[in-house]
């Protein structure tokens, strides 16, 4: 470099806005704010509103019950339901006077911050004399409770 090169460059560092070390003072100054809104947004976002947790609960029981997999399906049963029916008591609640065909979740309202309900389409044949008669569907409305930050489903004991 020539000595004018240099003398323009000179100058140029002195003034405050040039120095490269400031941004990058005022970025990790700001950096622990924005990672913690990063954070909690990605938190919110992943955990999801209410009636999409309960929805995704619903059609995982759903699914569950559809495999005759009463133990899982059992599982999302709440606390006060498990401490007094036995997984085995809960398979012969479930019956076995139809066949389940299919369900969808068709609708959920949480209308208080801690309770869903949830409508669920049911496809079934009913068991008639030994035999599986006509397919039907029915639909049924399930209340959901949050406790302990999950979604449990309500049954009456």
């Amino acid at each position: 470099m020539s000595d004018n090169t240099l003398n323009l460059v000179q100058p140029c560092m002195s003034q405050p806005w040039a120095n490269p070390a400031r941004p990058l003072r005022r970025a990790l100054r700001w950096a622990p704010l924005l990672a913690s809104l990063a954070i909690s947004a990605c938190a919110s976002l992943g955990a999801g509103a209410p009636e999409a947790q309960v929805r995704q609960r619903a059609t995982e029981r759903w699914k569950a019950l559809l495999a005759n997999d009463f133990n899982t399906a059992y599982t999302y049963s709440t606390a006060g339901f498990k401490a007094v029916v036995t997984p085995d008591g809960f398979r012969t609640r479930a019956g076995t006077s139809v066949t389940w065909l299919g369900s969808e979740v068709v609708g959920v309202k949480c209308p208080e911050p801690a309770k869903c309900l949830a409508t669920v389409r049911i496809d079934f044949k009913a068991l008639m004399g030994g035999k599986s008669g006509d397919p039907f569907n029915t639909h049924v409305d399930e209340t959901w409770l949050l406790e302990d930050g999950k979604w449990w489903i309500f049954q009456s004991i």
